[in-house]
């Protein structure tokens, strides 16, 4: 009988650890899955302000001076409440370094 009951409670044990590991590895991929999220986001943006630029350069001969420009004439919308842009014009003819970063 002895036997019995210590061989109950070390399974028991076995399974609250396995449980244990299965719901921690869910907590931590869920946190992973939200932050590449947000890299996604980022650099979805960033793309589309590149496509927005390469389209102004196309129609105009020229990239756009500011983000502002693209705002005012392309009807691109920036969220500066939850990031940050990064607009490096080096010239007229030479596409400008873009970087999209969360607040």
């Amino acid at each position: 009988m002895k036997n019995l009951i210590k061989s109950i409670g070390s399974q028991s044990l076995i399974s609250i650890a396995i449980s244990f590991f299965i719901i921690i590895s869910g907590i931590l991929a869920i946190q992973e899955i939200a932050v590449n999220k947000t890299t996604d986001r980022s650099q979805a943006l960033e793309s589309v302000l590149r496509q927005a630029a390469i389209q102004c350069y196309a129609l105009e001969g020229s990239y756009p001076p500011d983000l502002e420009y693209l705002n005012t004439h392309y009807g691109i919308i920036l969220d500066e409440a939850q990031y940050y842009y990064f607009y490096d014009i080096q010239g007229g003819n030479i596409l400008p370094k873009i970087a999209v970063i969360k607040r």
